[in-house]
C-alpha cells in the first residue's frame, strides 16, 4: 500500500497539507475555548456585553468549525477525485503500459518471425548457391571431359593421319620397287620370251605336223568311241528305265502295303470298293494330305478308315532311288486283292 502511495507524491503531498490545516484549526479553537473567564464583581453590564460577544464569538467559532468542515469534506472529496483521476490514471498508465508492452511483444515476435523467415531464406540462399555451385562444378567436370575427349579424338585422328601418310608413303616405296622390280623382271622375261618364242615356232611347227597326224587319228577314234557311247547309253537308259519302273512299282506297291496293313475294317461295311487314294508328302514321308479319286460305291466311313490308315502309315516307305520319290502320288487301295 506505502509502495502505491509512493507511486503519486502529488497526492500525498496535498494530503498532509489538508491534514495539517484541519489539525491546526483544531488546536487553535482548543486554545480559545480553555481560557478561563474571569467576571469580576460589579462588572454585570460588562458581564452582558461579554456574554453577547462571547455568544458571536461562539457563532464565529461555529461558523468556523462548520467551515472548517466543509473545507475539511472538500477536501476530502477532492483528495478523493485526486486519488480517482490518479488510479485512472495509474490503470490507464497501466493499460498503456500493457499496450506497449503487448505491441513490443508482438513486435519482439514479428522481429524473430523475420528474423526466422530470413533465416531460412538465407539457408535456402546458400542451399541455391551451393547446388548452382555443383551444377557449374558438375558441368565445368563436363566441358573439361569433352574438351580432353575432343583433344584425345584429334590427337587420336592426327595419329591415324601420320600413320596413314606413313602407310601410304611405304606402299608407294614398296609398290616403287616392285614396278622397277616388275620391269626388270619382264625386260629379262621378255629376252628370254623371245628366245623361247622363236625355239618355240622351229618346236611348235614340228608339233604342228605331228599334230595334225595325230588330230586326224584322234578323230577317227572319237567317232568309233562316240558311236560305241551312243550304244551304250541307249542301251543303259533303256536299262534304268527298266529298273525305275521296277523300282517305282515295288516303291507304290509297299505304300499301298503299308497302308493296308494299318487299315482297320468299319464294322458292319459290305463289300470293298477299290479306290484311287491321292496322297501329299513331304521330305522323309510326312503325309500333308490325303484325298480320293475314283471310289465308287465307297461310303464316308470307308473313306475315313482308308485314311486313318495312310497317316498311321506315315512314315511312308522312302524309295529305292531317290530320283523316284514323288511329292504327290497316287495307289489303288484294294485290300482284298
Amino acid at each position: 500500500m506505502f509502495a502505491e502511495v509512493l507511486k503519486h507524491p502529488r497526492a500525498l503531498l496535498l494530503s498532509l497539507g489538508l491534514h495539517l490545516v484541519v489539525i491546526g484549526l483544531i488546536l487553535a479553537n482548543f486554545q480559545f475555548s480553555s481560557q478561563p473567564q474571569q467576571i469580576k464583581t460589579g462588572q454585570v453590564a460588562k458581564t452582558v456585553q461579554a456574554e453577547v460577544v462571547d455568544q458571536q464569538q461562539l457563532d464565529a467559532r461555529e461558523e468556523s468549525k462548520q467551515q472548517q468542515a466543509r473545507e475539511l469534506e472538500a477536501a476530502q472529496q477532492k483528495k478523493k477525485e485526486l486519488e480517482a483521476r490518479e488510479l485512472a490514471e495509474q490503470k490507464k498508465a497501466e493499460a498503456e503500459k500493457k499496450r506497449k508492452q503487448e505491441a513490443q511483444r508482438q513486435a519482439e515476435l514479428k522481429r524473430e518471425k523475420e528474423a526466422e523467415e530470413k533465416l531460412k531464406q538465407e539457408e535456402a540462399r546458400k542451399i541455391a548457391e551451393k547446388r548452382e555451385a555443383e551444377q557449374k562444378r558438375k558441368a565445368e567436370e563436363a566441358r573439361k571431359a569433352e574438351q580432353q575427349r575432343v583433344a584425345d579424338e584429334r590427337r587420336k585422328a592426327e595419329e591415324q593421319r601420320l600413320a596413314e601418310e606413313k602407310r601410304v608413303a611405304e606402299e608407294k616405296r614398296r609398290a616403287e620397287e616392285a614396278r622397277i622390280a616388275e620391269e626388270k623382271r619382264k625386260a629379262e622375261e621378255a629376252r628370254l620370251a623371245e628366245e623361247k618364242r622363236k625355239a618355240e615356232e622351229a618346236r611348235l611347227a614340228e608339233e604342228e605336223r605331228k599334230r595334225k597326224e595325230a588330230e586326224e587319228r584322234r578323230l577317227a577314234e572319237a567317232e568309233q568311241k562316240r558311236k560305241e557311247a551312243e550304244l551304250k547309253a541307249k542301251l543303259q537308259a533303256e536299262e534304268d528305265q527298266r529298273r525305275l519302273a521296277s523300282l517305282r512299282d515295288a516303291y507304290i506297291l509297299a505304300i499301298r502295303q503299308k497302308v493296308e496293313r494299318n487299315w482297320i475294317k468299319p464294322a458292319g461295311s459290305g463289300k470293298i470298293p477299290v479306290c484311287e487314294v491321292h496322297v501329299v508328302q513331304g521330305p522323309g514321308g510326312i503325309i500333308l494330305d490325303v484325298t480320293f479319286g475314283a471310289c465308287g460305291g465307297s461310303t464316308a466311313t470307308y473313306r475315313a478308315s482308308i485314311e486313318n490308315a495312310v497317316y498311321k502309315a506315315e512314315p511312308l516307305p522312302k524309295p529305292g532311288d531317290p530320283a523316284l520319290f514323288e511329292r504327290e502320288l497316287t495307289f489303288l487301295f484294294s485290300p482284298g486283292e
